[in-house]
C-alpha cells in the first residue's frame, strides 16, 4: 500500500457501491436489508460488486485477504483502529506491543520460559476450579464463558490477583465492548454517556494496575518480586480454590518479565498488562462459547481429544485438539466485523481513498470464503494437522486480526482454549440442554442465538 498525492489523477478509478446503484447512495431500506441480515447483504454485494465497494456513508468494504493484510501491517501508520481515545493510557501502543514482545522475549536466567510455563500451569488448575465448580447445572454458556476465560488469563498473567481485579476487568471490558458495536454500517455513533462510563471503567482498571506494578515494584528479587503467600481470585461461585502462589523465583508471571525490561517505565509494564487482560473477557468468551456448542453438538469430538490427552497428557502437545480450536475459531471468528480508519490518503485495490473514510472487512466471511478454503462450511479439524494454514488460504485466517495490532494475547488465548477443550473432553461428559440455537447472532462479538448445556463429571474407572 503506497501513500499518494491525492491530487494523482491517474488513480482515480470508479469505487461500485454495494447497492448496485451509481452514486453515493444508501437509502433507509438499505440500512435496513444490512441490519436484518449483515453478512448475508455483504456476501450478496461481493458477488455482485467484487471484493471492493463502498456501503453507507463512508465504509469500504473489503474482501480481498491480501488487501485485507495489507491494511493490517499498515495499522499505526496509514491506517488507526479508532479506539486509541478508550486505551486508557497515553503511551503509543505500537510501543505498548513492542514491550510486550519484548517481555516474551526476555532472556534473564530463563525468566520468560518460566514465566509461560508457570502460567500454563496456573491457568490449568484455574480452569479446572471453575469448571468444577460450575458442573452439574444447566447454564446459559455466554453468561458465564466471559468470566472463565478472564480469570483463566489473570492467573497466567498475575501470581497474585487482587480480589477487586476480575470485577474491574468485566466491566471495563464489557463497557468497551459496548461502545464499539459493529453490527450498523460505520461509523456508529457512540453516546457520549456510554463513552464516558468506558472510559471510567479503563481508568478504574488502570488503577488497579498500577497498584499491582507498584506493589510488585517494591519488592526484591527478579521483576522486583520475591515469594510470598499470596492467593488466587474467587472462583465463580465464590468459592475459594485454596492456595495461591505470590510472585518470586519458583513462580514467576508475565509482569516479572515486563519488569525486567530495562528499557520500560511502570506504566508501560502497567499499560501492557492492561492492553492484554483487556482483551481476555468478550471477545475469547464468545470464542469459548462457539467451542462448548462444538464439543456439545459432535459427540466424536471429546473421544478423540479424550485419547489425545490419555496419551500426552494436558501439559503436552495436543495437536489435534489444538486443530479443534482453530477449526471452531476459522467458523465462528468472536470479531466477525473488524474496521480501520483511514489516516493519510492512499489507495485499496486500485481505488483512492483518504481521511474520513473507514475500511470494513469480515473474518467470518474471509475465513467462509470458497474461492480460499476446501468445503469452508463444514467442520474439518483435519485441515490443520499437515500444515500450519491450509493450501490457498494465505492471509484468509485473522481471528485475532493481524499485522502490527494483532491481539497481543492471541497465544494465550489458544493456550487457554486448548486446556478448557482438553479438560472439559476428559474430566467432564458434554450435553446441551433443551432446545439450542446456534444461529449466529451479529452484533459486537459472533454468539449463537441461544445454547443452554451441562457438564457432568466423567465416572472415575
Amino acid at each position: 500500500m503506497t501513500v499518494v498525492d491525492p491530487a494523482d489523477e491517474r488513480l482515480d478509478r470508479p469505487m461500485p457501491w454495494a447497492t448496485g446503484t451509481s452514486g453515493a447512495t444508501w437509502r433507509p431500506s438499505d440500512a435496513h436489508a444490512y441490519e436484518r441480515d449483515p453478512v448475508g447483504f455483504l456476501s450478496a454485494a461481493v458477488d455482485r460488486c467484487g471484493d471492493t465497494f463502498r456501503f453507507g456513508r463512508n465504509a469500504v468494504f473489503v474482501a480481498d485477504p491480501d488487501e485485507v493484510h495489507t491494511v493490517l501491517t499498515g495499522t499505526g501508520r496509514t491506517f488507526r483502529t479508532g479506539r486509541d481515545f478508550l486505551d486508557g493510557f497515553r503511551s503509543n501502543p505500537d510501543e505498548i506491543t513492542a514491550l510486550w514482545l519484548r517481555g516474551r522475549r526476555a532472556g534473564r536466567a530463563g525468566l520468560a520460559a518460566r514465566a509461560a510455563s508457570a502460567g500454563a500451569h496456573r491457568m490449568r488448575e484455574r480452569i479446572r476450579t471453575d469448571l468444577a465448580a460450575l458442573a452439574g447445572r444447566p447454564l446459559d454458556v455466554a453468561d458465564h464463558a466471559p468470566g472463565l476465560c478472564s480469570r483463566a488469563a489473570l492467573a497466567h498473567c498475575l501470581a497474585t490477583v487482587p480480589d477487586e481485579l476480575p470485577a474491574r476487568l468485566a466491566t471495563a471490558a464489557e463497557r468497551l465492548t459496548g461502545v464499539l458495536d459493529v453490527t450498523l454500517p460505520l461509523p456508529v455513533w457512540v453516546p457520549g454517556s456510554a463513552a464516558r462510563r468506558a472510559r471510567a471503567s479503563v481508568r478504574a482498571l488502570a488503577g488497579v494496575l498500577t497498584e499491582v506494578v507498584e506493589e510488585r515494584g517494591r519488592r526484591p528479587g527478579p521483576g522486583g518480586t520475591e515469594p510470598g503467600p499470596g492467593g488466587a481470585e474467587p472462583g465463580p461461585d465464590g468459592t475459594d480454590p485454596g492456595p495461591g502462589g505470590g510472585a518470586g523465583p519458583d513462580d514467576p508471571d508475565l509482569l516479572d518479565a515486563l519488569l525486567t525490561d530495562a528499557d520500560a517505565t511502570a506504566q508501560e509494564a502497567r499499560a501492557a498488562l492492561q492492553m492484554i487482560l483487556t482483551g481476555t473477557h468478550v471477545v475469547p468468551g464468545a470464542a469459548l462459547t462457539w467451542l462448548m456448542a462444538e464439543l456439545a453438538t459432535r459427540k466424536g469430538l471429546s473421544e478423540s481429544i479424550r485419547a489425545e490427552v490419555a496419551a500426552h497428557g494436558t501439559t503436552g502437545d495436543l495437536p489435534y485438539t489444538t486443530a479443534v480450536v482453530k477449526e471452531s475459531l476459522r467458523l465462528h471468528p468472536p470479531v466477525w466485523l473488524m474496521t480501520r480508519d483511514v489516516a493519510l490518503p492512499t489507495k485499496i485495490a486500485g481505488h483512492p481513498i483518504g481521511p474520513g473514510d473507514q475500511l470494513v472487512f469480515s473474518p467470518y466471511l474471509l475465513q467462509r470464503d470458497p474461492r480460499r478454503w476446501d468445503a469452508p462450511d463444514r467442520f474439518r479439524p483435519e485441515r490443520w494437522l499437515n500444515e500450519p494454514h491450509p493450501r490457498r488460504t494465505r492471509h484468509a485466517y485473522i481471528p485475532f486480526s493481524g499485522g502490527t495490532r494483532i491481539c497481543a494475547g492471541y497465544r494465550l488465548g489458544l493456550l487457554q482454549l486448548t486446556l478448557t477443550a482438553a479438560l472439559l473432553a476428559t474430566e467432564y461428559t458434554v450435553e446441551p440442554v433443551g432446545d439450542i440455537d446456534l444461529t449466529p447472532t451479529y452484533k459486537s462479538v459472533l454468539t449463537p442465538t441461544t445454547l443452554r448445556m451441562r457438564w457432568d463429571p466423567t465416572p472415575t474407572r
